[in-house]
């Protein structure tokens, strides 16, 4: 390993001291710290603003569902629909992929520029320790092993694995950009192809679900609103209580 490189290494893996606990920068931010910050943000609400969308769009656009989602659901009718001659296989599957790994990279920006302290911010804690943290291998106060965190990015769309953790380590640990997404697309596609073809192989049943969701969408879109509400309420308890 040359100088250079270990030098890099250290310089991403430091942890910037903090004069705020809720910010992941020390000092004055700069314009790469605020620009990461509010993406974060930004994908966070845009995920929450797509809940009401999804009763409205499985049914008629699924294929444009999964690209602004990547849900396995939206995945799955988009394939029934490329069964029936409603929309191409191959833009079926591109829509799933691109639909997962739309917003990774901003996670991964986040832990090149951010360090641990982002990771522990998405974990649930301040970096500065002052509440307790999910015990997650990938949440701890030294960055988990490149190949843990390999295995994280690849494996990430499973629904278990928490994606914000897995992309902001890989930042955290020096993982190059082309290394990441390369990783997070061998993932992607193994996940797309396989919830595409299930509907492929399900076809018009599974069209006519999409449809009858659809029809419905204005009080699934209710129940997602308010379910997404109480659950947000719920978890703002959960961390007052662990600050007490």
């Amino acid at each position: 390993m040359t100088t250079e490189t270990q030098t890099q290494g250290e310089r991403v893996r430091k942890t910037r001291p903090l004069d705020k606990p809720w910010l992941p920068w020390g000092g004055a931010p700069s314009k790469m710290d605020l620009f990461c910050w509010y993406s974060v943000w930004l994908v966070f609400a845009f995920s929450f603003a797509m809940w009401p969308l999804k009763p409205w769009l499985i049914g008629t656009n699924p294929v444009l569902l999964a690209a602004l989602t990547g849900k396995q659901t939206s995945m799955t009718v988009a394939g029934a629909f490329a069964r029936i001659g409603e929309a191409p296989l191959a833009l079926a599957l591109a829509a799933g992929v691109f639909g997962i790994m739309k917003f990774s990279w901003v996670f991964w920006l986040a832990g090149r520029l951010w360090g641990g302290n982002i990771v522990k911010l998405l974990a649930g804690s301040p970096p500065d320790g002052t509440a307790p943290r999910r015990r997650s291998i990938l949440a701890r106060d030294e960055p988990a092993s490149r190949w843990i965190i390999g295995t994280a990015v690849t494996v990430a769309p499973l629904p278990l694995i928490p994606r914000p953790l897995a992309f902001a380590s890989a930042g955290w640990v020096g993982m190059g950009l082309p290394a990441f997404l390369a990783l997070h697309l061998i993932g992607a596609l193994a996940w797309t192809g396989l919830f595409t073809g299930l509907g492929y192989a399900i076809g018009q049943p599974a069209v006519e679900l999409g449809e009858t969701i659809s029809d419905h969408a204005v009080w699934v879109s209710l129940t997602a609103v308010v379910g997404g509400f109480l659950l947000q309420v719920m978890m703002a308890r959960r961390a007052a209580r662990r600050r007490a």
